[in-house]
């Protein structure tokens, strides 16, 4: 993988609009981890596979409360970035902004390149001291301007100024009419939007546009309105809210004005300059590396009667001070020129999927085939995709078809293994990836267990099964033990989670971080010799579903085919659960029946009594400590009945 993203915080701002533009810009897909929020949503219809970490308070210092809380969820997203690294193996993981920046500390020294990207000015003097131990043990450590670098005082910190897109913020003439002045941003008080009505106050028949949400503190738009209101301003000032289009209203402006004393960057300046709009802005900090003479006017911070002059003076020569301004951005703050700083920081990987097939299987998937089609196409670009539609009624086969896929239409539902043996059998590659539609390709990966079947030691006759991540990032349990085996009884006594290491691994195959043999494989994602599946079958065509894998797993053992977790690979399993829409919840009396009939047919029926009675014990192990938690249990319940059905 070629790089992984941090970010603590889920909100979308001015970092976190870089942080897309950074990501979108590398050669290879990246894996974002962030909370839910609208990061995560703009991520992904950015493109990016992203992983949801847990959310937790943003504020460090609001109270005491939030002092002594902070370092525990530090840690805790310490923990969780840990857990990450050991999955994903990224090659480089960017730790956006301060909280990831100490929190990747967790990391320790046997860890990928680390670089550590500080967006802000620092708080206070204690988390000053420990966010320049985070930069000083990063590789690398980048910072927005040279105000952050300066204020961050660790040598060798690395100054990239974002960039914005040129052809979006592309010039327009200034319209017609009363100028207008753009106050644009989100309304917090240390951006000083008080000060943007005292200033506007000072200059007559300018119209104030105030585009931004308050975020924190409500009563400052309360305190806004009430100055827009008085005498002097009263008719002159609109809030416009929240923007979607933010190119359209800084064109609408004359003028862009800024406030902030202490503005660590101001991309909202770039963008202005982008569209030939002059600024008006504070001479410290960031505005005094984006703005000059030549393209605006700078004032004292927090001085209304100068913020005033400025104004006047940028509105009487906006036509020259706006065509300078875009000069100096496509000159010093183009999108691509970011990028590329960013892109020397990653590695480059060659295409990847050569003598490679993956089959998925699709019935009215339409909205979870294009994410695995576009990361195919993404990472394993010289692979063959071939999608076997069985009896969909939605665009399942003509969206493949869009994304260049081999297409097999079965004309009816057939069955998941009927469907998937009739795409082995279109198969011509050497290896094949079994692969269900809502699984995502976050790297190229899969290629490694591909080389190791042509290549490697060991022999070819192998299933294998790469690591899958579920969106949480948590581990899915993709490699199983033989049923009713000595592994199931130490599960059903004791959590996973609380095993000893050792017992663990051999009783959990998919919580190693090393290749391990497992009894047999969840079929999200198996890879394998394609002569091998189609020796196998590779499933029983009258099983129509549920049990296929495990069906699979035991049959490829008893003709002496291993069946190995491979950790070195990953995939992500958003696990649409199509089939629990079709039965209106999970079919668990189904899953015991299918599981119960598949192992009496190929272990016989006194295994599968003992495999019930593990089966039995595990849900109710797992109701009784659930209970004690006073968490939910009813999912389990479930479960313990439908095993105990006969």
């Amino acid at each position: 993988m070629p790089a992984l993203f941090v970010s603590y915080s889920g909100l979308f701002g001015g970092a976190e609009q870089i942080l897309l533009d950074v990501a979108t810009g590398l050669d290879e897909t990246p894996v974002l981890a962030c909370p839910e929020g609208p990061l995560a949503s703009a991520a992904r219809d950015a493109g990016l596979h992203v992983l949801a970490l847990r959310e937790r308070r943003l504020e460090l210092r609001a109270g005491a409360r939030d002092r002594v809380a902070a370092p525990a969820r530090i840690a805790a997203l310490g923990r969780e970035m840990r857990g990450l690294v050991r999955a994903l193996h990224p090659d480089v993981v960017f730790a956006w902004g301060m909280r990831a920046g100490l929190a990747a500390a967790a990391l320790g020294r046997d860890r990928p390149r680390l670089v550590f990207q500080h967006n802000d000015l620092l708080p206070g003097p204690a988390i000053a001291r420990a966010v320049r131990g985070a930069a000083a043990r990063a590789d690398v450590t980048l910072a927005l301007s040279d105000c952050i670098a300066a204020d961050l005082g660790v040598p060798g910190t690395r100054v990239v100024h974002p960039g914005v897109d040129l052809e979006r913020f592309a010039p327009a003439p200034v319209p017609d009419g009363p100028p207008e002045v753009l106050l644009l941003g989100a309304l917090v008080d240390w951006k000083r939007p008080e000060l943007a009505l005292e200033t506007v106050a000072r200059v007559p028949d300018v119209r104030l546009r105030i585009a931004g949400a308050p975020i924190g503190d409500e009563r400052l738009i309360d305190r806004l309105r009430a100055r827009a209101g008085q005498p002097d301003l009263a008719g002159r000032v609109e809030f416009a809210g929240p923007v979607d289009d933010v190119p359209a209203e800084v064109r609408r402006a004359s003028v862009l004005l800024h406030c902030a004393d202490r503005e660590p960057f101001g991309r909202v300046l770039v963008e202005a300059l982008a569209c030939g709009r002059p600024v008006v802005a504070p001479a410290a900090c960031g505005p005094l590396e984006i703005v000059d003479e030549s393209c605006g006017r700078l004032y004292p911070p927090g001085d209304a009667a100068a913020a005033a002059t400025a104004l006047r003076e940028a509105l009487d020569r906006t036509a020259e001070l706006g065509a300078a301004g875009h000069a100096r951005a496509e000159r010093r703050f183009g999108l691509e020129r970011m990028r590329a700083a960013y892109r020397e920081l990653v590695p480059t990987a060659e295409g990847r999927g050569e003598g490679i097939a993956l089959v998925t299987v699709s019935h009215n998937s339409e909205r979870e085939l294009p994410a695995l089609l576009r990361s195919a196409k993404a990472h394993l670009p010289r692979a063959r995709v071939v999608v076997v539609d069985s009896g969909s009624t939605d665009r399942s086969a003509e969206i493949a078809r869009d994304h260049s896929a081999t297409v097999i239409e079965l004309g009816e539902n057939v069955g998941y293994g009927r469907a998937s043996n009739a795409g082995v059998a279109a198969v011509e590659e050497p290896v094949t990836v079994l692969v269900n539609p809502d699984v995502e390709l976050l790297d190229g990966s899969l290629s490694t267990l591909a080389g190791e079947l042509t290549f490697g030691r060991g022999g070819p006759d192998r299933l294998l099964a790469p690591l899958v991540l579920l969106p949480d990032g948590t581990r899915q349990d993709v490699a199983q033990a033989e049923p009713g085996g000595g592994a199931a009884l130490a599960i059903a006594l004791i959590p996973p989670a609380a095993m000893p290491g050792p017992l663990r691994r051999a009783a959990c195959p998919w919580t190693d971080d090393k290749p391990r043999r497992a009894g047999w494989a969840v079929g999200c994602c198996i890879v394998s010799r394609t002569h091998t599946l189609q020796r196998l079958g590779p499933f029983d065509e009258r099983i129509f579903l549920y049990g296929e894998d495990l069906d699979l797993g035991l049959r490829a053992r008893d003709a002496g085919i291993d069946i190995w977790f491979s950790p070195h690979a990953r995939v992500l399993h958003h696990r649409a659960r199509s089939s629990e829409q079709a039965f209106g919840g999970e079919p668990f009396g189904m899953l015991a029946t299918q599981r119960r009939a598949v192992v009496s047919e190929r272990r016989g029926k006194l295994r599968a009594r003992l495999d019930d009675a593990l089966q039995a014990l595990t849900f109710a192990d797992r109701i009784a400590i659930k209970t004690l938690g006073r968490r939910d249990t009813t999912r389990e319940r479930s479960q313990l009945r439908a095993v105990l059905k006969r």
